[in-house]
C-alpha cells in the first residue's frame, strides 16, 4: 500500500486549503487542495449541494403534485447527519426533518422517506445501502427499518436500546448496527436474523463506550468508540485488529468525533464536530492529514457528522451548514 503523504510537518496538517488558480476561470471557484505545496495534493474539493435542484434532480410528477396539494415542498436539508452512497444513489438521514433524502442520479429523481409502512419516522439517524435495500436506523423509535428498491418496508428490526449508525458489508452480506446505549454492535444476516453481538461496555480492545459511527471497507469494520475517544478496527467477525486515538483538541486527537470512512487505499477518515475538520489516518492509526476549519465557505465545516466514500469520492454531511460537501481522494500515482 502506498504511503499517503510521507513525513508530515505542522503546516501540512493545517485546516486552510490551497487554491489552485490555474483551475479557476471566470466566475468559477478555484480548486481547493490539501496539503499545500510542495507536497502532492491528496484531497480536492469538488462541490457542495443543499437540495436536489443542485444535482439536477426532480421529484416524480405524482409525488410532486401530492406534496404541492398538501401545502409546501421544501427539499432542502435541515440537518444532514448520516450519509450512504452507491454509484447512482445517495441517501441522507435528516433527523431534524424526520426523514431520509434519496438522491438518484441514475434516473434523475429525488424522493423522501418520512414514513415506513404506517410508522412515521421520528429521528432517522443512520442509513446504509446494500443488497438492493435501504436500511434506516431511528434512534427515537429504537428500530431499524429495511426497505426495498421501491422504498417499501420489508422488515423491521427491534430490541435495540438506541440504534445509531449502520454499515452493510457486501463481502459477507451482513448488516452491522451500532446500538450506542448498549455499547455493542449487533450483526444481522441478509434475512434480518441476528447472528452476532460484538462488544459490551469496557475499555479493553473489542469493547466499547458509546460506539456511535461505523464504516465497512475491505473486509474491515471501523468503529468510532466515541467515549473511549478512539477508533477501533475489527475484522468482520468482530476480532480487534487496530486501535488508536486519544482525547484532546489538538490535531491527531479526538475532541468529539463522529463519522468514519475508508478510502480505496484503506486510510481512515474521522470527522470531528468540535474541531470542524476531517482527519485522515493510515491503516495503522498514524495521522497523515487534517483538512477543514470552522466556517461556511467551501472546504470549511459547521459540525461535520456523517462520512461516506463511493470509490474515491468522499461525501461529508456538513450538518449545521445544511449541506453535503463533496471531495476527491487523490491516490499517489505510480
Amino acid at each position: 500500500m502506498l504511503f499517503l503523504l510521507g513525513a508530515l510537518c505542522a503546516c501540512s496538517t493545517g485546516g486552510a486549503p490551497v487554491a489552485n488558480p490555474a483551475n479557476a476561470t471566470g466566475d468559477e471557484a478555484p480548486t481547493l487542495l490539501w496539503p499545500p505545496p510542495p507536497q502532492q495534493a491528496r484531497i480536492e474539493y469538488l462541490r457542495q449541494f443543499t437540495s436536489p435542484e443542485d444535482l439536477g434532480l426532480h421529484r416524480p410528477f405524482g409525488r410532486k403534485l401530492r406534496k404541492w396539494l398538501a401545502g409546501g415542498d421544501d427539499p432542502r436539508m435541515s440537518r444532514p447527519y448520516a450519509i450512504a452512497g452507491s454509484q447512482s444513489l445517495l441517501v441522507v438521514a435528516d433527523p431534524d426533518a424526520a426523514l431520509v433524502h434519496v438522491f438518484n442520479t441514475g434516473d434523475k429523481t429525488y424522493r423522501t422517506v418520512s414514513k415506513v409502512g404506517k410508522q412515521k419516522l421520528r429521528s432517522p439517524i443512520g442509513v446504509a445501502l446494500g443488497a438492493g435495500r435501504l436500511y434506516i436506523a431511528d434512534s427515537a423509535l429504537k428500530r431499524v427499518f429495511i426497505l426495498d428498491r421501491k422504498l417499501k418496508l420489508r422488515q423491521t428490526l427491534e430490541g435495540f436500546e438506541r440504534p445509531t449508525s449502520l454499515a452493510f458489508a457486501e463481502q459477507n452480506q451482513r448488516l452491522y448496527v451500532a446500538d450506542t446505549a448498549a455499547h455493542e454492535i449487533r450483526v444481522f444476516d441478509i434475512d434480518g436474523q441476528a447472528v452476532q453481538t460484538i462488544g459490551g461496555r469496557g475499555e479493553q480492545e473489542g469493547r466499547f463506550n458509546f460506539p456511535s459511527h461505523l464504516a465497512v471497507s475491505g473486509g474491515q469494520l471501523v468503529v468510532n468508540d466515541t467515549l473511549n475517544f478512539r477508533i477501533q478496527v475489527l475484522d468482520l467477525d468482530g476480532r480487534p485488529l487496530t486501535t488508536f486515538g486519544k482525547h484532546g483538541v489538538a490535531i491527531g486527537a479526538f475532541a468529539q468525533s463522529k463519522g468514519v470512512a475508508m478510502d480505496t487505499d484503506g486510510h481512515i477518515y474521522v470527522a470531528d464536530v468540535r474541531m470542524n475538520m476531517v482527519q485522515v489516518f493510515s491503516p495503522e492509526g498514524e495521522l497523515l492529514l487534517a483538512f477543514g476549519s470552522g466556517g461556511n465557505a467551501p472546504g470549511t465545516f459547521d459540525m461535520p457528522a456523517g462520512l461516506a466514500f463511493v470509490d474515491n469520492t468522499l461525501y461529508v454531511a456538513d450538518s449545521l451548514n445544511r449541506r453535503i460537501q463533496v471531495f476527491r481522494y487523490l491516490p499517489e500515482k505510480l
